[in-house]
């Protein structure tokens, strides 16, 4: 079992460098296919114009799409081995207002999507309105990096994984499976558990089976909430155990209402200083 298509969106050079890199070792070290879809967002405001003056700024608006495409696909393949023969590269010119749903469309067929970290500063606004495409909208795990150290080069040693008893922990932990098998420790852990689990009396015990019959040994651990948000628990927890991936669930809560009042996923979204691996 394993990645076979990793896929990884690139909107913006400087801010998807780390993604692209991460995609492109992960690809040799699954010996999987890699698909770089590189875009150009057309700039047309649709909005009220002269008249005669709309299909010349939507062909001038196009026409700089494409330009950006082309040279996002050449800024890739630049900095991809020429011998990589597992490889297609792909300039796609989209009008703003149809990002999502193109990127849902490109990314669906993926076992894997690479994301860039999208928050932080100088973060373009796009990483966000990408990395909600990818998940809502393909069913695929992402993998989001941060933009330092480099991610993927070596598999991912000491795993933790936030289980929630949520669809999407569960989710994102059959989406892990590659990743868990090959890890020398996998890290199961809880923060304050409803009293009303069913998995009150052995917590973590049934997933913790299911990974067991994949040759995954896991360590359970339930914690406390004892700081004031569930993402800084997990983090510190994951700085403490010397962690090199964190497998969660993404947004278990409406997109409104995170963005809004906040929740774990934007959390360690903004926080996180280790690649997630998220499944919706």
């Amino acid at each position: 079992m394993g990645y076979k298509t990793i896929t990884v969106v690139l909107t913006d050079a400087a801010a998807d460098a780390a993604a692209l890199h991460a995609a492109r070792a992960l690809a040799d070290q699954n010996d999987a296919h890699l698909d770089v879809f590189c875009i150009g967002i057309d700039p047309t405001r649709f909005e009220a114009m002269p008249a005669g003056s709309s299909a010349v700024l939507l062909e001038t608006g196009l026409e700089e799409a494409k330009s950006s495409a082309a040279a996002l696909a050449k800024w890739a393949r630049g900095r991809l081995p020429d011998q990589m023969a597992r490889l297609a590269i792909e300039p796609v010119a989209v009008p703003q207002m149809g990002l999502e749903t193109l990127v849902a469309r490109l990314a669906r067929y993926s076992d894997l999507i690479v994301a860039s970290k999208p928050y932080g500063k100088g973060r373009p606004p796009l990483l966000v309105t990408v990395l909600e495409a990818e998940l809502f909208g393909t069913g695929a795990p992402v993998l989001i990096v941060p933009e330092a150290p480099p991610v993927g080069e070596k598999p991912f040693r000491r795993v933790v994984v936030a289980w929630n008893e949520s669809s999407e922990s569960f989710a994102a932990i059959r989406s892990a499976l590659p990743v868990l098998q090959k890890a020398e420790r996998v890290d199961l852990i809880m923060v304050d558990p409803p009293a009303h689990s069913n998995e009150r009396a052995d917590p973590g015990g049934a997933v913790s089976m299911m990974l067991a019959r994949h040759g995954v040994r896991t360590e359970v651990s339930v914690l406390a909430r004892t700081l004031p948000r569930v993402s800084e628990t997990l983090l510190r927890f994951s700085r403490e155990h010397d962690a090199d991936l964190m497998v969660m669930g993404g947004y278990g809560h409406s997109r409104f209402r995170e963005s809004m009042l906040g929740g774990a996923t934007r959390d360690m979204l903004q926080m996180a200083d280790l690649p997630l691996l998220m499944a919706h």
